[in-house]
C-alpha cells in the first residue's frame, strides 16, 4: 500500500478543544454554579473551587442546591406539559456523557488519570438526571416492582445516615409512596438511634419492620449528632445514656430480641455498655431465644479501665452464641470461659484491660473452633500472655484474609503473631507501634503474607538505621501482589525503602526483570494505588514520580477528605503532573478497595 493511502496519525486533543467539541456552539454564557465544572476544565485542579471538585462536602452542597432550584423553577408536576423538552434536555447531557466517555478512550491514560474527566462525567450524568426523571413514569409500575425500586435505593447507600435520609423523603412524595414505603417491613429493620429521648422516630420504626430481622445502631458518640433529619437541639457531649435511660431502651427492644439480627452499641461509660450485656443474659436466662448474628459493643470513655473484683462478667446471650457470626468488643469484656465462642467470621477486640482479658489456652481455643476465621483484629487487645510451652504450634487459619494488629509492645506483637498461621491474608494493618524499635517484627513476619494485596501502616516505627531498611525491602519483596497502599504517621525512610533495589540486599539476582527502564527489579511492581494522610505532598509527588521512572508507575493518589486542607495547591498540583488525585471521604472506600476485596490473585471474582 502507497504511503499516499496511509491513514493519517489522530493528534492527541488538548483539554480546551475537548471542551469546544462538547459546546460546539453554546447560546449563552457559562453560569458559575452551574456550570462549574466545565468552567474549569482547562485550569489546573489546584485552583478549582472545591464545589466544582467531587467527593467534596461543598460539591455535594451545590448539587443540592442546583437539585433545588431546578424544581423551584419547574411547572407542578400535571399543569403544563414539559416533557418534550425535558427529554430533549436529558438526552443532550446523555449524548455529552457518551462523547466524554470516548474521548477517554481514545486518549488513553492521559484522560484515564486525570480526575478532571471522572469530575466532567459525574457532572453530565447529574444534569441529565435533573431532566431524565421528569419523563420516567414511575407511578405506572406495579407496586411490587415500585417497592424493589424503593429497597435498592434505601440499601445503596454508603451510610445509615444516608440511608436515613433517604427513607425519609421517600415517605414525602406522595401518599401512594408513603403508602407502600410503610407496607414494606423491610424498608424499617435497620434503625438507627439517633433522634433525641424518647426516640419517637426510632420506636415507630420499629413498629413498622414487624416480623423481619432487625439491625439495630445505638450511637451516642457522633461527631454529626444534628443531622438534617434530626431534632437534636443538643451538643454530643450533653447527650450520654444513663443506666435507667438504657435499661428503659433495652426492655422496648427485647419485646423483638429473637428478631434482632445485628446490634451495634457505641456509648462512652461503662454502666450503660454494661446494662445491654446483662439484658441479653437476662433475656437468653428468661427463655427468650437469642438469633443474633452480629454484636457490636464500644465503650469509647477512657481505654484499659477494669471495674474491679465485684463484677461479674456477663455470659454473652447466656451462652445461646449459635448464630454469631461476627463480635466486636471495644473496651468492655465478658465471660470467656462460660460463653461459646465457634464459627465465628470476625474477631474484633479493642482497647481491653490484660487482667480481663482472655487467657492464652481459651484464645487459642476460640481460634481453634472458628476454623472459617475471615476477620481477626486486635487493637490493644489480646490474650493474657503465658510461658511458651516447648510443643507451640501455630493455629492454621486458611480463610483468614484480614489481618489487623496494633497498640502493643514490640516483644508482645511477635508473641501474638506467633499464635497463629494466616498463609492467605490479603488486607494487613499495622498501626500504633511507637516508642520502640519494631523492626525485629518485620523481620520475624516478613514471607507470611504472600498474598497480601492491600498494606496499612499507620504510625510503625522502623529503624533508620541500614538494619531496618534491610528488613523492610525484604519484608516487601516477599509481597509480590500487592498493589494497594495506605500509610499515615509514617518516618520517610519507610517509604522510601518501597523504591530501593532489592538486588543491593541480596534478593532478586536471579529474577528476569520485567523490561524495566533501569532494567532492574522493582519492589511491589503491582502497586498501581495509594492513599495517604498527614505526610507531606511534595514528598509524595517525588516518590511517585520515582515510582514512575522504575518503570511501574501510579495509577491513583487518595488523601483523605480531614486532611485535604493540609495539601497545599502547590503540592496537589505536582502529585497531579504525576499521578491522578482524588480525595476519599474518611470511612468509606475506594473503588480499587472495594475491587481488591472481591477479586483473587488472578483477578477472578471470589
Amino acid at each position: 500500500m502507497s504511503s499516499s493511502h496511509a491513514k493519517p496519525t489522530e493528534k492527541k486533543k488538548t483539554v480546551g478543544t475537548i471542551m469546544s467539541d462538547l459546546n460546539p456552539a453554546r447560546p449563552a454564557p457559562m453560569h458559575p454554579v452551574l456550570d462549574a465544572v466545565e468552567m474549569h476544565m482547562t485550569v489546573p485542579l489546584n485552583k478549582w473551587p472545591k464545589h466544582a471538585i467531587m467527593g467534596t462536602i461543598d460539591y455535594k452542597r451545590r448539587q443540592e442546591f442546583l437539585m433545588a432550584d431546578h424544581l423551584k423553577k419547574r411547572p407542578p408536576p400535571g399543569t403544563i406539559d414539559t416533557s418534550a423538552k425535558d427529554l430533549s434536555m436529558s438526552t443532550m447531557f446523555m449524548q455529552k456523557m457518551m462523547q466524554i466517555q470516548r474521548i477517554i478512550q481514545r486518549q488513553g491514560s492521559a484522560a484515564n488519570d486525570d480526575p478532571r474527566y471522572i469530575y466532567l462525567y459525574d457532572d453530565m450524568r447529574f444534569k441529565r438526571n435533573i431532566f431524565y426523571w421528569r419523563n420516567f413514569r414511575m407511578n405506572d409500575l406495579p407496586p411490587e416492582i415500585i417497592t424493589h425500586i424503593f429497597r435498592i435505593a434505601a440499601w445503596s447507600t454508603s451510610t445509615p445516615a444516608e440511608g436515613t435520609h433517604i427513607r425519609l423523603l421517600l415517605t414525602s412524595v406522595c401518599a401512594k409512596w408513603r403508602r407502600l414505603m410503610i407496607e414494606d417491613c423491610t424498608l424499617w429493620s435497620a434503625i438507627w438511634f439517633r433522634d433525641p429521648p424518647p426516640y419517637e422516630r426510632s420506636l415507630e420504626w420499629f413498629k413498622r419492620a414487624g416480623g423481619a430481622p432487625l439491625d439495630i445502631r445505638i450511637n451516642e458518640h457522633d461527631a454529626d449528632w444534628k443531622s438534617k433529619d434530626d431534632d437534636w437541639s443538643y451538643k454530643e457531649d450533653d447527650h450520654r445514656f444513663t443506666t435507667e435511660q438504657m435499661e428503659d431502651l433495652m426492655d422496648k427492644l427485647f419485646v423483638k430480641v429473637s428478631q434482632i439480627r445485628m446490634l451495634v452499641l457505641v456509648v462512652d461509660n461503662w454502666p450503660p455498655a454494661l446494662v445491654v450485656l446483662d439484658k441479653l443474659q437476662e433475656a437468653a436466662y428468661a427463655g427468650k431465644t437469642i438469633n443474633m448474628e452480629r454484636l457490636e459493643i464500644h465503650r469509647m470513655g477512657q481505654p484499659f479501665v477494669w471495674l474491679g473484683p465485684g463484677r461479674t462478667p456477663a455470659v454473652l446471650f447466656g451462652g445461646q452464641t449459635r448464630a454469631l457470626k461476627y463480635l466486636c468488643l471495644s473496651g468492655v469484656h465478658i465471660d470467656w470461659i462460660a460463653t461459646p465462642l465457634s464459627n465465628l467470621s470476625t474477631i474484633d477486640l479493642r482497647k481491653i484491660a490484660m487482667n480481663v482479658a482472655p487467657t492464652l489456652n481459651r484464645f487459642r481455643e476460640i481460634l481453634l473452633a472458628c476454623p472459617r476465621l475471615q476477620k481477626l483484629s486486635l487493637d490493644g487487645a489480646g490474650p493474657q500472655p503465658s510461658a511458651r510451652k516447648p510443643d507451640h504450634t501455630p493455629i492454621n487459619l486458611p480463610h483468614l484474609k484480614v489481618l489487623i494488629i496494633g497498640g502493643f509492645s514490640m516483644l508482645y506483637s511477635c508473641y501474638i503473631l506467633s499464635q497463629f498461621k494466616a498463609p492467605n491474608v490479603r488486607d494487613l494493618t499495622l498501626m500504633n507501634m511507637s516508642g520502640e524499635d519494631y523492626t525485629p517484627m518485620i523481620a520475624a513476619i516478613t514471607g507470611r503474607y504472600k498474598e497480601l494485596r492491600l498494606l496499612t501502616l499507620y504510625s510503625v516505627n522502623i529503624s533508620p538505621t541500614e538494619w531496618g531498611t534491610k528488613a523492610m525491602v525484604k519484608f516487601l519483596y516477599a509481597m509480590p501482589h500487592l498493589s494497594y497502599l495506605r500509610i499515615a504517621s509514617m518516618k520517610w525512610h519507610v517509604i522510601e525503602a518501597f523504591n530501593e533495589d532489592p538486588r543491593e540486599y541480596g534478593l532478586g539476582r536471579d529474577t528476569t526483570t520485567q523490561s524495566f527502564p533501569q532494567n532492574r527489579v522493582v519492589l511491589c511492581p503491582k502497586l498501581q494505588t495509594i492513599e495517604f494522610q498527614q505526610l507531606s505532598g511534595m514528598k509524595m509527588a517525588e516518590w511517585a514520580a520515582r515510582r514512575k521512572e522504575l518503570g511501574v508507575p501510579l495509577m491513583r493518589a487518595y488523601v483523605n477528605s480531614p486532611y485535604v486542607s493540609n495539601v497545599t495547591p502547590e503540592e496537589a498540583d505536582t502529585i497531579q503532573q504525576v499521578v491522578g488525585l482524588f480525595i476519599a471521604p474518611l470511612g468509606s472506600t475506594t473503588p480499587e478497595e472495594r475491587e481488591l476485596a472481591a477479586c483473587d490473585r488472578y483477578g477472578e471474582s471470589i
